[in-house]
């Protein structure tokens, strides 16, 4: 494996190249069976469902609203496009009439939802593809695209916005298909968008390649917005962008490729923290991003970790199809409510939109990735070797994983959308919300839910104070300014620190302890350790302050929107011990207390808590002492 060619070291290279040697010196995987044709029919589902909701101008009708919203047509026009290339002849009208339909939105500035930024690189795509088929259209749709003058058409620009903070993921998105637009000799020119990725995006990549969204002094750092830009701005250098940001912009994406390989969970799921996350479109993305850096590493002659982008490309396809419907359509949140309860909605998520544009990422996916089946998909860091992984910027999030498992602690301390605490825990072998894999919030922010109290629930510490009061870790640090959903939040607002103070990572086992220093209620700092092998994560807490009684709340997936688990309060035989059990979709979870003289509790207000995935329910371990902890067993 060869050092990443830049001027700066990548931060998480000695892992990397630690995973490099153990995926190379390991067999190769047998074929998990997702081959092109294999894709394609997820897709062709995906296309067909919708494609029953055309109207007579070619635009998608949402079912819910019963109107075209945001992006559906473009989506639509795109995804079509690419199965009409794969041979589905019977798709080229209807592609067609929604590009033609999409056009004349953005060029009379009608797009749905005020939307029109998101339109150009799904236009051109689907141009692309259909120009040749339709000569007589093409000189129509290219006549009505020369009119597009993007400082007044779209919205996320700086003659619109005249805000630096607002070039966000929007302008970003928007570049990638004007760059497509351009490469097609339809605008003249594109020296106006070096301007924006100079000035506005590569200054929002960290070390480790990822996007940190938001206003550019204090960026809430979503996953989703991470990896959706990403996206966009790898469509831009896979179609031949190469501009005077180029080298930069590559090496960037590149970085982001390794980090988002290292970081995906053993069920093909990227990271959960920010808005929009856990929405399908999340790993449709991801999957385009392996894709392409499975192919690069391939040409490079790094066949090891080609096989593994290919492996991490093919989970992010299994974990979306996970959520495909019988009718074609998707669960665009990753839980089992209908549609119209929108829960984990955020505000602005639309059924028909989000699910035509995790089939438009797909699209893309497929068109750039026509050599994948060559490749011999090998393991994700997240199946083989271990390692503890601290994201920069602010990611705000500890990676940890062992041989098909893996746990997330959101570090946070200030910000009530992303609560602090083991936020995800998922293996292999278990269903993927069982963990759970999702957790509570402090502020609901953008996301809506259909039922369910909102309410700080991971796994954190807890204690007494004094007063008789109870406190947890995963309330946080009120900041002395309200919180701002669009803005996020100022990371220094409120005070408090953490720091990792000893991490290792050896053969099968992980090992970690953060220190939390306040200012929290009655307590000055906290130690909370983190042991994890496959099977087991062995959790300690230790506070140091001026407290009654110390606890830990304990997250139990509860219900799906479909399915709703069984919980056990275990009192063994004989014994003073309690210990609980978590028995959902044929598997089980158990969280033992090792601390002696604990109790279980069950508090009122954690009865019903509101996740992405459904609901929560919590408990509390408590002790009288300053320390206390558990073991989560995962049987395997």
């Amino acid at each position: 494996m060869n050092k990443l060619q830049t001027g700066s070291v990548y931060p998480w290279q000695t892992e990397l190249e630690r995973f490099i040697e153990q995926v190379e010196s390991a067999p190769n995987r047998v074929n998990d069976g997702w081959t092109h044709q294999r894709k394609l029919a997820v897709l062709e589902k995906l296309v067909r469902a919708y494609a029953l909701r055309q109207d007579d101008t070619g635009a998608i009708i949402d079912p819910h609203s019963e109107s075209e919203r945001y992006y559906s047509t473009p989506s639509y026009a795109l995804a079509a496009a690419v199965l009409v290339k794969e041979g589905r002849h019977d798709l080229l009208e209807s592609a067609a009439a929604a590009l033609t339909h999409s056009i004349a939105c953005v060029v009379e500035e009608k797009a749905p939802d005020h939307h029109p930024d998101f339109f150009p690189i799904m236009m051109m795509g689907a141009y692309r593809l259909l120009k040749n088929l339709l000569p007589e259209q093409a000189t129509a749709w290219k006549q009505q695209l020369s009119r597009i003058q993007p400082e007044q058409t779209y919205i996320f620009t700086m003659s619109k916005m005249k805000n630096p903070n607002r070039m966000i993921n929007w302008n970003a998105i928007m570049i990638s298909g004007e760059f497509l637009r351009s490469a097609e000799g339809i605008a003249a020119d594109s020296e106006w968008m070096e301007t924006y990725i100079r000035s506005y995006h590569l200054p929002r990549f960290t070390g480790l390649g990822l996007y940190q969204d938001g206003p550019l002094d204090r960026p809430n750092s979503p996953f989703a917005y991470d990896i959706v830009t990403r996206f966009h701005l790898g469509v831009m250098l896979e179609n031949g962008y190469d501009g005077s940001c180029a080298l930069e912009l590559r090496d960037h994406l590149r970085r982001g490729a390794l980090s988002t390989l290292l970081a995906l969970s053993p069920h093909g799921e990227i990271p959960p923290r920010g808005r929009s996350a856990q929405h399908q479109w999340n790993e449709a993305a991801a999957a385009f991003v392996f894709t392409t850096h499975a192919q690069q590493a391939f040409t490079a002659g790094e066949h090891g970790l080609a096989g593994a982008f290919r492996r991490a490309a093919d989970l992010c396809w299994q974990a979306i199809s996970r959520w495909q419907t019988d009718d074609g359509k998707l669960h665009i949140v990753r839980n089992h409510y209908s549609s119209e309860a929108r829960h984990g909605f955020e505000v602005y998520s639309n059924h028909t939109c989000y699910s035509l544009w995790t089939a438009a990422v797909l699209a893309h996916t497929l068109l750039h990735g026509e050599e994948m089946d060559r490749i011999s998909p090998t393991f994700i860091p997240a199946e083989i070797g271990s390692r503890v992984l601290a994201t920069d910027g602010w990611f705000q999030t500890v990676i940890a994983a062992v041989e098909g498992q893996q746990m997330l602690v959101q570090t946070s301390v200030n910000d009530p959308y992303n609560v602090p605490g083991i936020v995800r825990i998922q293996q292999s072998a278990l269903p993927s919300l069982i963990g759970p894999s999702s957790a509570g919030h402090a502020d609901r922010g953008f996301t809506g839910f259909a039922e369910g109290d909102i309410y700080p629930l991971s796994y954190t510490p807890a204690w007494q104070t004094e007063d008789g009061k109870w406190h947890s870790l995963s309330e946080g640090i009120p900041g002395t300014l309200e919180f701002d959903r669009d803005g996020g939040i100022d990371p220094q607002d409120g005070g408090g620190t953490v720091q990792m103070e000893q991490s290792s990572a050896s053969d099968g086992a992980t090992d970690f302890t953060l220190l939390w220093k306040g200012p929290f209620p009655g307590v000055r700092e906290i130690r909370t350790h983190y042991c994890q092998v496959p099977g087991k994560i062995e959790v300690a807490y230790e506070l140091q302050g001026n407290i009654q009684n110390v606890g830990a709340l304990i997250p139990l997936m509860a219900y799906d929107g479909r399915e709703r688990s069984v919980i056990h309060h275990v009192m063994s035989a004989g014994e003073e011990t309690e210990s609980i059990r978590v028995e959902y979709a044929g598997a089980s979870l158990e969280v033992i207390p090792t601390t002696e003289g604990t109790n279980v509790v069950w508090p009122e207000e954690l009865a019903s808590v509101a996740c992405r995935n459904g609901l929560l329910k919590g408990a509390r371990l408590e002790c009288e002492s300053n320390c206390i902890s558990f073991i989560i067993r995962l049987p395997e």
